[in-house]
């Protein structure tokens, strides 16, 4: 075995896994973790085009395709355009154990960097999803990595479990709890994971699921789904949550792409999937349960007071898009403007964004947000194709570009997807795209 890892961890998940089973899965550590990204709004045949790669569709995921590569794409403008989400294959699949409507009320409660949480928003253009994540700083990942890629249904949270069932009871239709675990399935690719493993910690992770499901449950309907997924292969992290949600009134479903899941996993107990390295992807668990109890909801609902400079936004907006249909959604919260699509009393929690950030007002301007480009571009007067590479780069450098278009704000775009916003002046564009995201290279 080329990786090093400890004897403990060899001797105790051997007990785990059964012989047969073990030796298959030390074998596999010592090959190349497998690639894979999702496509959001391209043809297959472009991205394969522009990133000079061949892909394999993913047979569980529509959208996702393993990659023969090692490449790293990030500073490519199909990256910064939202037309592609590089993703582990394994962790594709719990988003596809439950067959969504598509007007749910959704809650990702671990989600930064927030792959399972834009597989999601794919998935339910007329619901609404939470996403979640304690630790601030992946919150703001989190943020980023859904504004890139410009869906119009989700807010994002950085609050506790607790904090949220405090005003979500029984609000969700469907939650996904990707939980904090031990990193397990990460061993082949991940140094840190393999050095801090230890059985304390399969321990305290332990009593952090089952809290957190303890929470999860107070916040889901009757008759609601939960995902539950780890990156472990712990029984403790694995069957036995998936058992504490028996014990309070939940049944274990078996999904309708059985048979496809069942290709690339392993069931140490029926319906509770085990992806090993052995396959393509790292390790990963997955089930899908339906809560059979019911609890009373109580939600307080959001009571937004109109402000005063509401006329300066409503303005700016007017003069950039052709149409708007939000005007009644529009809240105002610390002289920032967003269009919230959920009616809920928020005060409470810390909020890293209420639905779509608009912008806010600087010495009576309204100063529209990168967000507000990526989501309303389709709407935009003024629209700039770009298929000049060394225009596109140009721009995500952040430098001005001489192009000739009317005066205003526009939106560049490229295969029909916005990139980001300019203020157009005598055929000079300002650059719009914030200096954080600039690409240099």
């Amino acid at each position: 075995m080329k990786i090093k890892i400890k004897d403990e961890y060899l001797n105790h998940i051997k007990e785990i896994l059964g012989l047969d089973l073990y030796n298959k899965y030390i074998n596999s550590l010592d090959n190349n973790p497998t690639r894979a990204l999702r496509i959001y709004g391209l043809d297959k045949e472009i991205v394969e085009e522009k990133l000079n790669i061949k892909l394999e569709n993913i047979e569980y995921d529509n959208c996702g395709f393993y990659i023969d590569n090692d490449i790293k794409y990030g500073n490519h403008y199909l990256h910064h355009l939202g037309a592609i989400y590089f993703q582990e294959p394994s962790a594709m699949m719990p988003a596809n154990l439950y067959t969504f409507k598509g007007d749910e009320k959704v809650l990702d409660l671990c989600a930064s960097p927030g792959g399972k949480s834009l597989q999601i928003l794919s998935k339910i253009p007329n619901g609404i999803l939470v996403s979640n994540e304690i630790d601030y700083k992946r919150s703001q990942i989190l943020f980023s990595n859904i504004e890139r890629m410009g869906f119009n249904n989700s807010v994002i949270t950085n609050s506790s479990p607790k904090e949220l069932a405090d005003i979500f009871k029984s609000y969700f239709d469907v939650i996904l709890i990707d939980a904090p675990c031990s990193g397990e399935g990460m061993f082949r690719k991940d140094e840190d994971a393999r050095n801090q493993w230890n059985l304390s910690l399969v321990d305290e992770c332990e009593i952090r699921d089952k809290e957190i499901l303890h929470y999860a449950n107070l916040m889901l309907k009757n008759g609601g789904k939960i995902i539950y997924s780890t990156c472990t292969f712990e029984n403790k992290e694995n069957i036995d949550s998936v058992n504490y949600l028996k014990n309070l009134s939940y049944k274990l479903l078996t999904p309708y792409n059985h048979n496809i899941i069942s290709k690339y996993t392993y069931e140490l107990q029926p319906n509770n999937y085990l992806f090993l390295p052995i396959k393509k992807g790292e390790g990963q668990f997955c089930a899908l349960l339906e809560k059979t109890s019911s609890d009373d909801d109580y939600i307080r609902y959001m009571k937004n007071k109109p402000s005063k400079d509401l006329p300066i936004v409503k303005k700016a907006i007017k003069e950039v898009l052709s149409e708007f249909y939000d005007w009644d959604k529009i809240i105002n919260v610390d002289s920032k403007y967003y269009v919230s699509n959920i009616n809920v009393d928020m005060s409470k929690i810390n909020v890293v964004n209420y639905g779509i950030y608009l912008g806010e007002i600087n010495k009576n301007n309204f100063k529209f947000s990168h967000q507000f480009f990526k989501v309303y571009g389709r709407y935009f007067k003024n629209k700039i194709e770009l298929n000049d590479e060394n225009l596109i780069y140009k721009y995500l450098r952040g430098e001005e570009l001489d192009y000739e278009t009317s005066n205003g704000y526009g939106v560049i775009t490229i295969f029909g997807k916005v990139l980001g916003g300019y203020k157009a002046s005598n055929n000079k564009l300002k650059n719009h795209y914030p200096k954080g995201l600039r690409n240099f290279k």
